[in-house]
């Protein structure tokens, strides 16, 4: 079965992603994501091309992280001067 066909029986995308050890691969998104937070990713490819890590831009979320851009602590609006 050619790797299309699965794929899109499957629902689910793979990206390419060489570890450090040289190795090539596919995984999932979310694989992907615990890799990267392990430091054991050397490159993947995006749909603009391979992307190596050290060296373009890569945003990491970290497990457990919430989706917002605030960080915990004391809310502004409640305190007094």
């Amino acid at each position: 079965m050619p790797e299309s066909v699965f794929l899109s029986k499957t629902g689910r995308s793979y990206i390419d992603v060489i570890l450090k050890d040289g190795t090539y691969h596919h995984f999932t998104p979310r694989v992907l994501d615990v890799l990267l937070e392990s430091h054991r990713v050397h490159k993947f490819k995006r749909s603009s091309g391979w992307t190596t890590i050290g060296i373009d831009p890569v945003r990491i979320k970290k497990s457990g992280e919430a989706n917002h851009n605030y960080t915990d602590g004391h809310d502004r609006r409640m305190m007094t001067h």
